[in-house]
Parts: C-alpha cells; structure tokens; sequence
C-alpha cells in the first residue's frame, strides 16, 4: 500500500515540475521575457509615486476661533466619532473644509479610510454652502445632513439618499 503513495507523490512532483518549466517558457514566448517584465515594473513605479505624491495634508488650526467649533456634524457622512477627528487634525469651521483642495480631500479620504465618500457625500459643497450662511439652499440639497431637525427626524436632500 506505501508503494502506492510514494508512487503517486513522485508522480505529483514530476507534474509540478513539467508544469514549472512549461510556466517559465510561456512566460517568456508571450511575455517577451524577464527583460521586458523588469522594464513594466521599473515603469509603473514612478506613475505609482506620483499618484502617491497627489496627497496633501491640509493644514488645520489649533484650536476653534474664537474658542467655538462649528457644529460639523451637521455636514451629511460626519459622525460624532468623525468630528472629533476633524477637530483632533485642526478642522473646527466649515470654511476649513470648504477650502480643501482635491488633494487634500485625497489625504483625508485616505487618512480616514473613507474609500471616496468625501467626494461622493460632497463635504466641500456642504460646508461652503454653511459657510456661507445659504440655509435654506443647504436644506434643499442636503436635507438636515448628519443631524435631526426641529421634528426630532433627519430629513433628505435632492443630493443625499433617501
């Protein structure tokens, strides 16, 4: 019975070596060689340096002015846990936010693992519009954001989900 088993093992690893060597001779018929896959390589790497250079970390403030942050949870995707990382990277006033630069949306995205949603919840638009005093356009687009109206119920915006 062993017989058999160390039969089939040499067999397995005669297979796995028939298809290494058939897997390194595809890759180089196809792929032009190890010549060509080290040239791909050494190119992608400065696009992926410069698309990492694309991050700037917007400069925040040390504390409120005036000692009195803005309500940023008013902003639609900004929780209370949110907020006070907002608050502990220097942002207490909408106008900060309404400031960022695509690439310092990029640096907070990534900071807070947010996969995008600053872009796609529009914290810019949001807090340049409450920045501005344009309630009621607020209101409109964006509903009561993050918090509970006067009803005590959150309402929706022509931009936010329903």
């Amino acid at each position: 019975m062993s017989h058999y088993l160390i039969e089939l093992l040499i067999w397995v690893a005669i297979a796995y070596i028939i298809g290494c060597i058939l897997g390194w001779l595809a890759r180089g018929l196809f792929s032009g060689g190890a010549a060509e896959t080290a040239a791909v390589v050494a190119s992608a790497a400065p696009a992926v340096a410069s698309a990492a250079g694309t991050l700037t970390k917007p400069q925040g403030i040390k504390s409120a002015r005036g000692g009195k942050a803005d309500e940023l949870q008013r902003l639609s995707g900004v929780g209370p846990k949110n907020e006070t990382i907002l608050n502990q990277l220097g942002f207490f006033h909408f106008d900060q936010i309404a400031a960022w630069t695509a690439a310092e949306i990029d640096w907070i995205d990534d900071h807070l693992k947010f996969g995008g949603r600053i872009k796609n919840e529009e914290w810019v638009r949001q807090a340049s519009l409450l920045a501005q005093g344009k309630e009621e356009q607020f209101a409109s687009e964006f509903g009561t954001g993050g918090m509970k109206g006067k009803d005590g119920q959150s309402h929706s915006g022509s931009h936010t989900r329903k």
